[in-house]
């Protein structure tokens, strides 16, 4: 028999998966209005970003997909011409990613724009509940990790 509290955590887990599922919807509708998909947009943000080069692997843990799917999205991206792969001079196996001029200029014509789509999307929250619900998420985040052999 499901206790109050199991099925708090029921509620809690199924209000995280509709609101993330929301948000990436969402993202992607707008990035799509570019080409790209948010969590490519979000690799080229991480590599425009970076202040040292960034190997596929350093990009499969700082993102949200898992290592394997990191393989497509920058398959993907080398496409479209918004990335290159670069070898290393002291390991033929490392791959690093770099960010092209195409890659920059479309962060630049989308990075205002995505900022303005972001000020609509929690324009209801106060800086303090921005900053609540970040904390929150990164405790969240923190126990996944912790739980990550028990996840469904």
């Amino acid at each position: 028999m499901a206790t109050e509290t199991d099925m708090l955590n029921n509620e809690t887990m199924l209000k995280l998966i509709r609101v993330s599922e929301a948000l990436v919807k969402a993202g992607d509708r707008f990035f799509s209005k570019y080409g790209v998909t948010s969590a490519q947009y979000d690799v080229l943000v991480i590599l425009k970003y970076s202040d040292k080069r960034v190997t596929q692997g350093d990009l499969g843990g700082r993102r949200v997909v898992s290592r394997s799917n990191i393989t497509g999205i920058i398959d993907r991206l080398e496409k479209l011409g918004f990335v290159k792969r670069e070898g290393s001079a002291d390991d033929h196996r490392v791959k690093y990613i770099a960010i092209t001029r195409r890659g920059i200029d479309l962060i630049k014509k989308v990075e205002e724009k995505y900022f303005d789509n972001l000020k609509q999307v929690v324009w209801f929250l106060d800086e303090k509940d921005k900053g609540d619900l970040t904390e929150v998420i990164s405790r969240i985040e923190k126990g996944l990790r912790r739980a990550e052999d028990v996840l469904l």
